[in-house]
């Protein structure tokens, strides 16, 4: 398929994916409630039968069906767009398009769970109890039916026991001054909860005229999600109260971890509901067959997606006691550019962002194909180029992904030359993409291509100079003011009065493209100030059967087009003045801000868990207005890069502006991004007036002081100095002839003036010929390579400041690494331990494992630990112990350590390492004490833990899990890191690559642990020969990991059947 060029100067504007709008669908959020309007998409179902119980299975039209599915929780009410509000049509079409794509056949969404107390959540089907907001449905309208199009059938949960952000059953309860639990016994709270039911259930969804309760796409109302308190009598009540509404439909329930046995006695109930974080095969089959035994049918309505894999799908998919599987959750493309982030750490996204991801997305492809379900297949519907944007010459080009693609290529061609790619093959994670060369005559396109390998191509954009912005009308978020215009899905506005408008505001615009689907009495007009118009000339051409209507000589500040009823405005397209970088901070000091609070610092620790930077700004109190301020002579936007902790709640920053520095607004900036180990999000803001000044505060938000912490931060201005070659860059850390470095170091630099970005080079010599470590398109003055540097060794290293005038280079500095470790390193021997007492004091309990005592075994003298357990419902037992300061194993080769468990028995050795979790498996096939050691070689990232750098200048945990017997004891003794026994080779060590695990141990739960300002325990950090400190340390549960300056060490006695016994190779020592 040919696309059109777009460009300023021949007249032809950037073109939207082919998706043709039209039919019949309610205005979409932010819209005054109005009827449904028209739209082309074709929404008839797939689902002409309902889904049947027939005893412990399901039957469709006679036959045998089993559900392939995911959780897509945020159909009807998002967290993930900055703040709570409706999806967008475009994203819930994406992720049903992804869903099918994989072979998903039934979706679990929260989407009907959705009330809140007092108005607090006034976005809710029931904002308060009792009143109802018919907006609400209009994204449930359309998921419901878009999934029936697809041929998809849904689970609807109908309350739930969380209260998460969409509302919980105990919305039923608070207002009516009733306790959580009522909502199972009081007639009140259960009268409350029955009307809201009926008001769902006897919707007619506008969409397809069907009432929900007549839509065989609903396949079963589940009574609530993991509800915990149910009774036999509430169930069977609940469960008559549905079946009278929706006597074709089925009826679900279950509770979260386990089998609700009064799920089981309930007699007209249909399909019992259980979750697994993590699940194993085992788990899931017995659970089938004592479901299965009691006549109901069986699903596993939630599981990790970390843990989709062929060992757990092929299992489910050989047992017809399996009725379907549905993982833990389902997020795709983002409307302006990447994924969706979700940080619960079970997020998927297809076809996979890390090998692990792309491994769980073939498992579960797979699983659909055991079952016999179609995987969708066909060309990706074309990507869309949401902007490019300038920085100091140097164009950054976002697109918008497609359901069906496996990768994307950005392409560039000069002067309608040849095109050539700016990047490997890659998902839309990528997003955006920086041209390091962005030479004058540049117009760019992205390639979509599938699994098949056919390729569909974005409409091509020249920037021309200029910052462009292509908004595909999914939402009212970019435009400034509209009027007589309703939304339609998938996007596009269509008018529903005489004439509507819409207004889109930028600095200097230059020119603005319209597409519709017809251009009859379009008119653009341009304004100064928003309030007088004036019209300007405009041309039409027809593109993809699409009328485009392109001004392309304006000048001004808002840009406004008028379109007749009828018609649906499908794109618009804004040229403006690309911003200049005014204040770049890299957040290092407080020089470059003009005011701040005083309980702030900043963190300089843990640089690897945050994309390699070494210095933060973070709160130190929770209790009070914590701020930061800049100030220049007219900020027209602002880029701020900020870091959150993933387990724990999200403490919003607000940015706010002034004028004077005394009168403040709050302003909405748009938030991207997600991803890392802490989550990195970019607060992004544009078109600003009359700001010069720029808040950035926490205002006395509940939470850990250590998180959000803010990274950098640009400020764009008119006023900001002509462009001029960047300046040079001098070296911060390490510092020019630094010695004894361990570690690869985080390397930090100052920031050259009107630096687009940086160039690094690291190598043995002097003239930077022997390269070991390079780096181009480095956005901010930090960096730290993914090698592992040679103890005793001098490197090299460069900095090239780069933007579109051309580069300026740094001097050349060098730096000094350690000398290796000659000695072991005892980690923890157990000799200073006067007493049970203080064994029990420094190794507690993690309380969601089984029953757990530590105790002392003294022998001749030796102290070793005896972890006795009884591993119990939970399946595992453990402790862990803290420190306060992390232990560096640089130079060390491995872990030595002697255990005493049952023969056959595996142990997993894991610690954690600069924030990353990393862990290897041995079993135990001699009785009695054995020495085991271990080289870091053979350690690989556990199946629940993200993908992950080996780097042990931080290490913060060590864990022992063992798998075998239900009871018994453990004895551990001399936990070491181990010196190198063969000289080193020249040249750098290599990270060792991430193989995965099997199976996953069980996964992290706890957040960070203070430090507690306590000195390290029984030899901790101290050589072999040297004398064992008195114990103490603080304690926390398994898994924990830390912020900057906390350190732990730990050791969890895992023990349950459910981990596999995988052989890694022993290490011998000569």
């Amino acid at each position: 398929m040919s696309h059109p060029r777009t460009s300023v100067r021949s007249l032809m504007a950037a073109t939207l994916s082919a998706s043709v709008v039209a039919g019949s669908l309610l205005a979409a959020p932010g819209a005054a409630a109005a009827a449904p309007v028209a739209s082309a998409l074709d929404l008839t179902s797939k689902n002409t039968a309902f889904v049947e119980r027939d005893g412990a299975r399901l039957t469709l039209d006679g036959q045998a069906f089993r559900a392939s599915g995911t959780n897509i929780y945020w159909l009807g009410l998002d967290e993930n767009v900055g703040g709570v509000d409706y999806p967008t049509y475009f994203r819930i079409k994406d992720a049903l398009d992804t869903a099918s794509r994989m072979g998903v056949n039934v979706v679990r969404s929260h989407m009907m769970t959705s009330t809140g107390q007092d108005d607090a959540n006034p976005l809710a089907i029931m904002p308060r109890l009792g009143e109802y907001n018919d907006e609400a449905f209009r994204t449930i309208d359309f998921a419901v039916a878009y999934a029936g199009s697809l041929g998809i059938r849904l689970i609807l949960p109908l309350t739930d026991e969380w209260a998460y952000y969409h509302g919980g059953h105990r919305d039923f309860t608070t207002p009516l001054g009733l306790e959580s639990a009522d909502f199972y016994t009081s007639p009140d709270a259960i009268a409350a909860y029955q009307e809201y039911v009926d008001v769902v259930l006897s919707r007619t969804n506008p969409l397809t005229g069907v009432k929900y309760v007549d839509d065989p796409t609903v396949l079963a109302w589940e009574l609530g999600n993991e509800l915990e308190g149910m009774t036999l009598d509430w169930i069977n009540a609940q469960v008559d109260f549905i079946a009278e509404r929706a006597p074709q439909q089925l009826i679900a329930a279950g509770r979260r971890f386990d089998i609700d046995p009064d799920t089981l006695a309930a007699p007209d109930l249909d399909i019992v509901d259980v979750h697994y974080y993590p699940p194993t095969a085992e788990r899931v089959s017995a659970d089938a067959a004592t479901v299965t035994e009691a006549g109901k049918v069986y699903i596993g309505g939630e599981y990790a997606s970390t843990a989709a894999s062929s060992a757990l799908l092929n299992a489910a998919a050989s047992d017809e006691n399996v009725s379907g599987m549905f993982f833990w959750s389902l997020f795709g493309n983002n409307d302006r550019g990447g994924l969706v982030p979700h940080d619960d750490g079970f997020t998927l996204h297809y076809p996979g962002e890390t090998d692990r991801m792309r491994e769980s997305v073939g498992a579960i492809e797979d699983f659909g194909r055991d079952l016999g379900l179609p995987i969708a297949t066909g060309p990706a519907d074309a990507p869309l180029i949401v902007s490019i944007e300038q920085n100091n010459a140097i164009n950054r080009i976002s697109w918008r992904g497609s359901a069906e693609a496996q990768g994307y290529l950005v392409q560039r061609s000069v002067d309608g030359g040849a095109w050539s790619d700016l990047n490997a093959e890659s998902g839309a994670a990528l997003s955006p993409v920086t041209d390091l060369e962005s030479p004058a005559g540049a117009a760019y396109r992205v390639v979509a291509r599938t699994a098949d390998g056919s390729e569909t191509a974005s409409d091509t954009v020249e920037p021309d100079g200029a910052t462009v912005t292509a908004d595909p009308l999914s939402d009212w978020r970019i435009v400034s003011g509209h009027s007589g215009a309703e939304l339609v899905a998938p996007e596009g506005a269509l008018a529903v009065d005489a004439t509507a408008t819409a207004v889109w505001r930028a600095a200097g615009i230059r020119a603005a493209a319209f597409r519709l689907d017809d251009a009859e009495g379009v008119e653009v007009s341009v304004s100064v100030d928003g309030s007088t118009w004036t019209t300007v000339p405009s041309e039409s051409r027809e593109v993809d059967g699409s009328s485009e209507v392109v001004a392309s000589t304006i000048e001004g500040e808002y840009v406004r087009v008028s379109w007749a009823r009828g018609s649906v405005l499908e794109r618009a397209t804004v040229w403006s003045a690309a911003p200049r970088v005014a204040l770049f901070d890299p957040l290092d000091d407080f020089s470059r801000t003009s005011a701040h609070s005083g309980s702030l610092s900043f963190d300089t620790g843990n640089p690897a868990q945050f994309m390699g930077d070494t210095s933060r700004l973070k709160r130190d109190a929770a209790d009070g207005a914590e701020s930061v301020t800049w100030a220049y002579d007219g900020i027209s936007g602002a880029d701020l890069i900020a870091f959150y902790w993933p387990d724990q709640p999200v403490i919003p920053l607000t940015l706010s502006g002034s004028s004077d520095g005394e009168q403040w607004r709050t302003l909405d900036p748009a938030i991207d991004g997600g991803d890392g180990n802490w989550k990195r999000y970019v607060y992004r803001l544009r078109d600003l007036q009359d700001v010069n000044h720029l808040r950035v505060s926490w205002d006395g938000a509940a939470g850990e002081v250590w998180t959000p912490q803010l990274s950098q931060i640009s400020l764009y201005s008119p006023n900001a100095p002509e462009l001029g070659a960047p300046g040079a860059v001098t070296a911060d850390t390490p510092a020019d002839g630094a010695s004894d470095i361990r570690a690869t170091p985080a390397f930090r630099w100052t920031p050259g003036t009107d630096a687009a970005y940086y160039r690094f080079t690291l190598a043995t010599d002097a003239a930077l010929t022997d390269v070991v470590a390079s780096a181009t398109g480095l956005s901010s003055p930090s960096y730290r390579p993914a090698i592992d540097l040679q103890p005793q060794a001098t490197y090299h290293w460069r900095v090239d400041a780069v933007n579109g005038l051309g580069s300026t280079s740094s001097s050349t500095w060098s730096f000094t690494t350690a000398a290796r470790p000659t000695s072991d390193l005892v980690i923890d021997d157990f000799e200073s331990y006067v007493d049970d007492a203080a064994l029990t004091q420094a190794y507690v309990r993690n309380t969601g494992g089984g029953a757990i005592t530590p105790t002392l075994r003294a022998q001749q003298g030796d102290h070793a630990g005896v972890f006795t357990y009884d591993l119990g419902a939970p399946g595992y037992a453990g402790v862990i112990r803290t420190l306060t300061e992390p232990l560096s194993w640089f130079g060390y080769d491995g872990i030595g350590l002697t255990v005493d468990a049952p023969v056959g028995a595996t142990v997993t050795v894991q610690f954690v390492a600069s924030g990353g979790y990393w862990e290897t498996q041995v079993p135990v096939e001699e009785p009695g004490a054995q020495r085991v050691e271990l080289g870091f070689e053979d350690f690989a990232p556990p199946a629940w833990a993200g993908e992950s750098r080996l780097d042990l200048s931080e290490v913060t945990q060590i864990a022992l899990y063992v798998a075998g017997t239900a009871q018994g004891a453990v004895v551990v003794d001399d936990i070491a890191a181990l010196a190198p026994t063969v000289a080193p080779g020249p040249g750098p060590t290599p990270t060792p690559e991430p193989t995965g695990t099997p199976d996953p141990t069980t996964a992290p739960t706890a957040a960070p642990v203070e430090d507690t300002g306590q000195t390290p325990a029984s030899g901790e950090g101290s050589p072999a020969s040297g004398a064992a400190a008195d114990p103490s340390g603080s304690l926390a549960t398994t898994g924990s990991t830390l912020p900057a300056g906390v350190a732990v060490i730990g050791i969890l006695l895992l023990l349950t059947g459910a981990v596999s016994v995988v052989l890694r190779r022993r290490r011998t020592r000569s």
